[in-house]
Protein backbone atom coordinates (compact mmCIF):
# COMPACT_ATOMS: atom_id res chain seq x y z
CA UNK A 1 0.00 0.00 0.00
CA UNK A 2 3.16 2.28 0.87
CA UNK A 3 4.23 1.69 -2.41
CA UNK A 4 1.57 2.39 -4.66
CA UNK A 5 0.93 5.52 -2.44
CA UNK A 6 4.18 6.39 -3.19
CA UNK A 7 4.40 5.82 -7.25
CA UNK A 8 0.97 7.92 -6.99
CA UNK A 9 2.50 10.76 -5.48
CA UNK A 10 5.29 10.67 -7.92
CA UNK A 11 3.13 10.89 -11.09
CA UNK A 12 0.90 13.81 -9.45
CA UNK A 13 4.68 15.72 -9.12
CA UNK A 14 5.24 14.44 -12.82
CA UNK A 15 1.86 15.90 -14.05
CA UNK A 16 2.25 19.05 -12.20
CA UNK A 17 5.23 19.55 -13.35
CA UNK A 18 4.38 19.78 -17.03
CA UNK A 19 1.46 21.69 -16.40
CA UNK A 20 3.77 24.45 -14.84
CA UNK A 21 6.06 24.04 -17.81
CA UNK A 22 3.14 24.07 -20.44
CA UNK A 23 1.60 27.05 -18.57
CA UNK A 24 5.01 28.49 -18.40
CA UNK A 25 5.63 28.21 -21.85
CA UNK A 26 2.01 29.53 -22.86
CA UNK A 27 2.91 32.97 -21.00
CA UNK A 28 6.29 33.07 -22.62
CA UNK A 29 4.58 33.29 -26.15
CA UNK A 30 1.72 35.19 -25.35
CA UNK A 31 4.14 37.50 -24.10
CA UNK A 32 6.49 37.27 -26.82
CA UNK A 33 3.03 37.91 -29.11
CA UNK A 34 2.11 41.07 -27.17
CA UNK A 35 5.46 42.12 -27.57
CA UNK A 36 5.14 41.51 -31.48
CA UNK A 37 1.73 43.45 -31.14
CA UNK A 38 3.23 46.59 -29.46
CA UNK A 39 6.37 46.65 -32.03
CA UNK A 40 3.64 46.68 -35.15
CA UNK A 41 1.72 49.04 -33.38
CA UNK A 42 4.52 51.28 -32.82
CA UNK A 43 6.18 50.82 -36.38
CA UNK A 44 2.47 51.62 -37.68
CA UNK A 45 2.46 54.86 -35.26
CA UNK A 46 6.17 56.12 -36.68
CA UNK A 47 4.91 55.77 -40.46
CA UNK A 48 1.87 57.85 -39.50
CA UNK A 49 4.01 60.43 -37.74
CA UNK A 50 6.42 60.49 -41.01
CA UNK A 51 3.25 60.95 -43.07
CA UNK A 52 1.85 63.47 -40.83
CA UNK A 53 5.21 65.35 -40.81
CA UNK A 54 5.24 65.52 -44.45
CA UNK A 55 1.65 66.92 -44.61
CA UNK A 56 2.56 69.55 -42.16
CA UNK A 57 5.64 70.51 -44.41
CA UNK A 58 3.39 70.34 -47.89
CA UNK A 59 0.76 72.92 -45.95
CA UNK A 60 3.46 75.11 -44.18
CA UNK A 61 4.54 75.32 -48.10
CA UNK A 62 1.28 75.78 -49.29
CA UNK A 63 0.76 78.78 -46.37
CA UNK A 64 3.80 80.31 -47.27
CA UNK A 65 3.14 80.25 -51.43
CA UNK A 66 -0.57 81.91 -50.27
CA UNK A 67 0.82 84.67 -48.16
CA UNK A 68 3.67 85.35 -51.07
CA UNK A 69 0.50 85.25 -53.25
CA UNK A 70 -1.41 87.39 -51.08
CA UNK A 71 1.74 90.11 -50.42
CA UNK A 72 2.21 90.72 -54.67
CA UNK A 73 -1.55 90.84 -55.12
CA UNK A 74 -2.18 93.66 -53.40
CA UNK A 75 -0.41 96.47 -54.93
CA UNK A 76 -1.54 100.42 -54.36
CA UNK A 77 0.35 103.63 -54.02
CA UNK A 78 -0.22 106.82 -53.57
CA UNK A 79 2.06 109.93 -54.15
CA UNK A 80 2.59 113.71 -54.50
CA UNK A 81 4.53 116.37 -54.84
CA UNK A 82 5.42 118.40 -51.40
CA UNK A 83 6.58 121.75 -53.13
CA UNK A 84 5.56 122.97 -56.71
CA UNK A 85 7.63 121.87 -59.74
CA UNK A 86 9.31 125.05 -60.96
CA UNK A 87 12.11 122.48 -63.64
CA UNK A 88 9.90 122.89 -66.66
CA UNK A 89 11.55 121.34 -69.16
CA UNK A 90 11.32 118.52 -72.30
CA UNK A 91 10.73 115.11 -70.93
CA UNK A 92 12.15 116.31 -67.23
CA UNK A 93 11.18 113.19 -65.17
CA UNK A 94 8.33 114.30 -61.98
CA UNK A 95 9.24 113.18 -58.73
CA UNK A 96 6.85 113.00 -56.48
CA UNK A 97 8.01 112.90 -52.53
CA UNK A 98 5.63 112.44 -50.36
CA UNK A 99 4.19 109.05 -50.18
CA UNK A 100 0.97 108.01 -48.51
CA UNK A 101 0.55 104.71 -49.37
CA UNK A 102 2.93 102.23 -51.06
CA UNK A 103 1.21 98.27 -50.87
CA UNK A 104 4.10 96.11 -52.19
CA UNK A 105 6.60 99.05 -52.34
CA UNK A 106 6.50 99.48 -56.04
CA UNK A 107 6.26 103.28 -56.02
CA UNK A 108 10.59 104.99 -55.29
CA UNK A 109 9.94 108.22 -54.42
CA UNK A 110 13.39 109.29 -54.91
CA UNK A 111 12.79 108.55 -58.99
CA UNK A 112 9.00 108.90 -59.16
CA UNK A 113 9.36 105.87 -60.75
CA UNK A 114 7.09 103.06 -59.69
CA UNK A 115 8.29 99.35 -60.38
CA UNK A 116 5.25 96.43 -60.75
CA UNK A 117 6.29 93.86 -58.58
CA UNK A 118 4.23 91.28 -60.69
CA UNK A 119 1.65 90.87 -63.43
CA UNK A 120 -0.94 92.32 -63.58
CA UNK A 121 -4.10 94.33 -64.68
CA UNK A 122 -3.40 98.15 -62.95
CA UNK A 123 -5.04 101.41 -63.46
CA UNK A 124 -3.20 104.75 -62.78
CA UNK A 125 -3.99 108.23 -62.09
CA UNK A 126 -1.84 111.10 -62.52
CA UNK A 127 -3.07 114.87 -61.84
CA UNK A 128 -1.18 117.89 -62.54
CA UNK A 129 -2.13 121.32 -61.75
CA UNK A 130 -0.74 124.52 -63.67
CA UNK A 131 -0.71 128.13 -61.68
CA UNK A 132 -1.50 131.49 -63.26
CA UNK A 133 0.35 132.00 -66.65
CA UNK A 134 1.50 128.55 -66.69
CA UNK A 135 1.11 125.30 -68.75
CA UNK A 136 2.54 122.02 -69.27
CA UNK A 137 1.54 118.65 -71.06
CA UNK A 138 2.20 115.81 -68.63
CA UNK A 139 3.34 112.43 -70.24
CA UNK A 140 2.87 108.49 -68.68
CA UNK A 141 5.47 106.52 -69.85
CA UNK A 142 5.44 102.76 -69.16
CA UNK A 143 8.85 101.29 -70.70
CA UNK A 144 10.01 104.41 -72.52
CA UNK A 145 6.50 104.30 -74.71
CA UNK A 146 4.02 107.13 -74.15
CA UNK A 147 0.37 105.79 -73.10
CA UNK A 148 -1.41 108.97 -71.85
CA UNK A 149 -0.96 112.77 -72.11
CA UNK A 150 -2.36 115.71 -70.27
CA UNK A 151 -2.59 119.17 -70.75
CA UNK A 152 -2.58 121.51 -67.99
CA UNK A 153 -3.17 124.93 -69.54
CA UNK A 154 -2.84 128.09 -68.15
CA UNK A 155 -1.20 130.08 -69.91
CA UNK A 156 -2.88 132.86 -71.12
CA UNK A 157 -4.89 133.82 -68.52
CA UNK A 158 -4.86 134.39 -64.28
CA UNK A 159 -6.26 131.05 -63.22
CA UNK A 160 -5.52 127.68 -62.41
CA UNK A 161 -6.05 124.57 -64.18
CA UNK A 162 -6.24 121.10 -63.02
CA UNK A 163 -6.01 117.67 -64.91
CA UNK A 164 -6.29 114.29 -64.45
CA UNK A 165 -6.03 111.33 -66.51
CA UNK A 166 -7.21 107.74 -65.44
CA UNK A 167 -5.43 104.89 -67.75
CA UNK A 168 -5.60 101.15 -67.55
CA UNK A 169 -2.16 98.90 -68.16
CA UNK A 170 -1.25 95.75 -68.52
CA UNK A 171 2.08 95.23 -67.33
CA UNK A 172 4.57 92.43 -66.48
CA UNK A 173 6.51 92.17 -63.21
CA UNK A 174 9.54 94.45 -63.33
CA UNK A 175 8.01 96.82 -66.04
CA UNK A 176 8.38 100.71 -65.01
CA UNK A 177 6.06 103.00 -65.51
CA UNK A 178 6.45 107.29 -64.81
CA UNK A 179 5.36 110.68 -65.41
CA UNK A 180 7.20 113.29 -67.44
CA UNK A 181 7.09 116.60 -68.94
CA UNK A 182 5.95 116.76 -72.76
CA UNK A 183 6.52 118.83 -75.46
CA UNK A 184 4.78 121.94 -74.64
CA UNK A 185 5.84 123.73 -71.30
CA UNK A 186 6.12 127.54 -70.66
CA UNK A 187 5.30 129.84 -67.57
CA UNK A 188 5.68 129.54 -64.21
CA UNK A 189 5.32 126.37 -62.65
CA UNK A 190 3.31 122.83 -61.73
CA UNK A 191 1.80 123.59 -58.39
CA UNK A 192 1.42 121.94 -55.47
CA UNK A 193 0.22 123.07 -52.83
CA UNK A 194 -2.47 123.95 -50.26
CA UNK A 195 -4.68 124.42 -52.88
CA UNK A 196 -3.64 121.77 -55.70
CA UNK A 197 -1.93 118.82 -54.85
CA UNK A 198 -0.26 117.21 -58.01
CA UNK A 199 -0.23 113.65 -57.75
CA UNK A 200 0.78 109.75 -58.88
CA UNK A 201 -0.92 107.03 -57.89
CA UNK A 202 -1.93 103.63 -58.97
CA UNK A 203 -3.72 100.09 -58.06
CA UNK A 204 -3.69 96.63 -59.23
CA UNK A 205 -6.78 95.59 -59.63
CA UNK A 206 -6.38 91.90 -61.40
Amino acid sequence: MFAFLTCFAVIISLVWTDQCSLENTLCSLCGKRQVSDEHSELTALTKAIKINRKDIDVQKKEIQDLKEKEKHSHVAFFAYMSTSWKQLSKHKRLVYGVVDLNYGNGYNKANGEFTAPSSGLYVFHVSTGAFDRSHASVELVLQDKIRNIAWADSMHHNDRTFVTTVTPLQLNKGDVVFTRIGNVYGGNYIESNSYIRTSFSGVKIN
